[in-house]
């Protein structure tokens, strides 16, 4: 299991799929220095 982020840990490169299908990678396709990311797991 990967370990949890810590505040003020780099965030890792990540390839995430949007609800409208796009895909957006992270932290590349920021656009600001500072973001909030909400992940949901829901039970499909």
């Amino acid at each position: 299991m990967s370990e949890k982020l810590q505040q003020g840990d780099r965030l890792p490169k990540l390839n995430l799929k949007l609800v409208d299908g796009e895909e957006l990678s992270l932290p590349r396709g920021m656009t600001s220095r500072y973001i909030a990311l909400l992940f949901f797991r829901g039970a499909w």
